[in-house]
């Protein structure tokens, strides 16, 4: 493996992890959890950076995995939203 792929592999490693944190707030915020999310903007921003400095050829290859993060955030987004209106409604 070359350093840019060993760290192509180390972007999407970190990628799925937010991925997988985003999911799983998710599923805790519809159980009704409150989540404290401070450092996610940080962390995705990061990734969004570290993604940008890869070989074009390598960055398009975690698109599709970038799309599921959005995806996600967007979700997750909505199922805050969707607690605070709840909450603010009782």
């Amino acid at each position: 493996m070359t350093d840019q792929s060993t760290e192509a592999a180390a972007v999407g490693k970190r990628l799925q992890t937010i991925v997988d944190y985003v999911r799983d707030c998710q599923a805790r915020v519809n159980k009704g959890e409150i989540m404290d999310l401070q450092g996610l903007d940080k962390n995705v921003i990061s990734l969004c950076d570290d993604i940008a400095n890869l070989p074009e050829e390598e960055s398009r290859a975690l698109e599709g995995r970038m799309s599921g993060l959005i995806d996600s955030l967007e979700a997750l987004a909505q199922a805050m939203k969707d607690q605070h209106g709840q909450a603010g409604g009782h």
